[in-house]
C-alpha cells in the first residue's frame, strides 16, 4: 500500500468528485487523476521554455528536450544539469507546484533565442523549435528489418506495463523496444511529445544506439512527433493511433518508416515498408 501511494503522489492526486449514475443517482467518490507540472527549462540562465508534463524522469525529459529542439547536439555538451523547486503560487493556487531545471551546456550563445516572453508548451501540442527548422533534416540511415510478428506484440507488451495509467489513467507512453521485440524503457506522461522526449533522454543518457531500435507510442503521430524521432535517428515508429497527412509525406522525405493502428492483428504502414518482413 506504501508502494502504491508514492506513485499516486507523484504522478496522480486524489480528488472528490461526484459520480452520476442514470440508474442510482448520485453518489461521493475519491478519484485519482493525473498532476500536471508546470517545469520551466532554463539554459545557461536563460529560461527557453515551460512545458506542461507529469512529474516523472525530467532529467531524461529535460535532455531530449534540449536535444530534440536542437538547442544542444549531445548529451556530452550538458555541464551541470540542476532541478530546483518553487511554489508557483497565483498562477494557479498555492498547493500547485512548478519546477525548473537549470542547465549549463558548452554552446555557441546564438543557440539560446531571447525573447519577451517564455515560450510555453501545453500537454495537447509538441514544439519544433527554429533551429531545427534552419538546419534542415538528416534522412535516417538504417539497415534495421523487422518482422512483421514483432510489431504486432509491441502494443500488448507496452500496455502491460503501463504502471500509472492503469492506477488513474489520462497519460500517454512511448516505449522504447529493440529489433526483437525486447522492452528496453518506458515513458508515462500526460503529453504524447513528452513521452518522446523522455525516451530520448534515456538513450542519450544511457548512450544507446539508434539504428536498430523501434519505438512504440500510444498517440497520434504529427510533424512535431516526425521531427523529434528524426533528430533521434530512430528507425521505426509504431503507434496504436492515427497519423496526419503532413507527417506521413515528411517521414517518406526522411527515410522513417511509420507505422499506425497497430491493434490486435493488424497494422497499416506510411511508410519506407521496406524494414517491415511480411
Amino acid at each position: 500500500m506504501e508502494k502504491l501511494e508514492g506513485r499516486i503522489s507523484k504522478l496522480g492526486k486524489k480528488i472528490k468528485i461526484e459520480k452520476i449514475k442514470a440508474s442510482s443517482g448520485k453518489a461521493d467518490l475519491i478519484d485519482i487523476i493525473p498532476f500536471e507540472l508546470l517545469l520551466t527549462i532554463s539554459l545557461n540562465g536563460n529560461a527557453i521554455s515551460t512545458i506542461s508534463c507529469s512529474p516523472a524522469s525530467l532529467i531524461e525529459l529535460t535532455v531530449g528536450y534540449l536535444v530534440n529542439n536542437g538547442y544542444i547536439e549531445n548529451y556530452s555538451d550538458i555541464e551541470l544539469l540542476k532541478i530546483c523547486s518553487q511554489d508557483i503560487g497565483k498562477i494557479i493556487n498555492r498547493n500547485d507546484l512548478a519546477s525548473k531545471i537549470e542547465v549549463t551546456a558548452a554552446i555557441d550563445k546564438d543557440k539560446i533565442r531571447h525573447s519577451d516572453s517564455l515560450r510555453f508548451i501545453s500537454l495537447e501540442c509538441g514544439s519544433i523549435d527554429d533551429f531545427i527548422f534552419e538546419k534542415g533534416l538528416k534522412k535516417i540511415k538504417s539497415n534495421l528489418t523487422v518482422a512483421s510478428g514483432v510489431l504486432l506484440t509491441l502494443n500488448r507488451e507496452t500496455l502491460n506495463q503501463q504502471r500509472y495509467k492503469k492506477e488513474f489513467g489520462g497519460l500517454h507512453s512511448a516505449a522504447l523496444f529493440n529489433k526483437d521485440g525486447n522492452l528496453l524503457n518506458l515513458a508515462e506522461d500526460i503529453g504524447r511529445h513528452n513521452c518522446i522526449d523522455k525516451i530520448a533522454g534515456f538513450m542519450l543518457i544511457k548512450r544507446l544506439s539508434p539504428e536498430d531500435k523501434i519505438i512504440f507510442t500510444t498517440g497520434r503521430l504529427g510533424i512535431d512527433v516526425i521531427y523529434k524521432i528524426c533528430r533521434m535517428q530512430i528507425p521505426i515508429i509504431v503507434t496504436n493511433s492515427s497519423i496526419t497527412f503532413s507527417a506521413a509525406v515528411l517521414a517518406k522525405k526522411i527515410n522513417l518508416t511509420v507505422i499506425g493502428y497497430a491493434r490486435g492483428s493488424r497494422f497499416n504502414i506510411y511508410s519506407w515498408p521496406r524494414r517491415i518482413l511480411k
